[in-house]
């Protein structure tokens, strides 16, 4: 059976763990060429030592995704390697757990940097890209987050920045549209990632609560009662990567277990 993205270059931002590393493994297995970008270099290459055991070309790149410098040097990389680039997916993200009264500016400001800047300048290196070579469906999708639909005590820099991601998805969508360039952004809900799990032992301590007790807590709030697995979210991205979605683009679309239904 023909693999569907073979042949296609899939970069993926915050790709060393969580859903990042899920979704690289997803598009590896459908015979993409995988190029992963990280801050965190021996976490890239130990995973892009994993994903060639699939079979496919990995190029790992440690970049700093909020710097124009580095991500238009590690575009050029990826361009002198496969020339054209298919495939967008933005995974790279931060959360800070402060309330807004407390967190500090330089706080809040890294948080939009990761979560927002980085979306807009990939979005706009590898649009650029897409368009000089006529990319046939290409696609674009980011890692939203229920917080950007409702509004989490102690979570506000990240709803924020959220909420922003899905109004600058929409816009990508409405300017790229004319050049078939899908884009879209997956909201998910409590995903048992280790991001996640920095989140208990943080925002805990807000709420009064112990760790575990607070994952308790979260988890009661799903209707499923449970977390998602980062496997769950990867499989929707990659549905959205391929040319099954060419028809949806500026979507914001939740999975959260039903923990909101908007």
């Amino acid at each position: 059976m023909e693999k569907y993205l073979q042949g296609k270059t899939c970069i993926i931002t915050g790709a060393a763990r969580g859903i990042g590393k899920a979704l690289a493994v997803k598009y590896a297995e459908q015979g993409a060429n995988i190029v992963l970008m990280d801050l965190n270099k021996e976490m890239v290459e130990a995973t892009a030592k994993e994903i060639e055991a699939l079979g496919v070309t990995v190029l790992p790149l440690v970049v700093n995704v909020t710097s124009s410098q580095e991500i238009e040097a590690a575009i050029k990389e990826v361009e002198s390697q496969f020339t054209k680039i298919d495939v967008l997916a933005n995974c790279a993200g931060i959360s800070t757990s402060r309330l807004i009264l407390d967190i500090e500016e330089e706080e809040w400001d890294r948080v939009f940097n990761v979560n927002l800047k980085s979306v807009y300048l990939l979005s706009k290196y590898v649009g650029k890209n897409m368009i000089k070579n006529e990319v046939k469906n290409g696609k674009i999708v980011t890692i939203s987050s229920q917080a950007s639909k409702i509004g989490e005590l102690g979570n506000g820099a990240y709803c924020a920045s959220k909420a922003a991601v899905n109004s600058l998805t929409q816009v990508l969508a409405l300017e790229l549209a004319e050049y078939g360039i899908s884009v879209n952004a997956v909201c998910p809900g409590f995903v048992d990632t280790e991001m996640l799990q920095e989140v208990f032992q943080k925002r805990s301590v807000i709420e009064g609560k112990a760790p575990q007790e607070y994952e308790e807590l979260l988890k009661g709030q799903v209707p499923m009662k449970r977390l998602a697995t980062p496997e769950e979210i990867a499989e929707f991205m990659l549905f959205l990567s391929s040319e099954k979605a060419n028809y949806i683009t500026g979507t914001s679309m939740t999975i959260a277990g039903g923990k909101t239904l908007i």
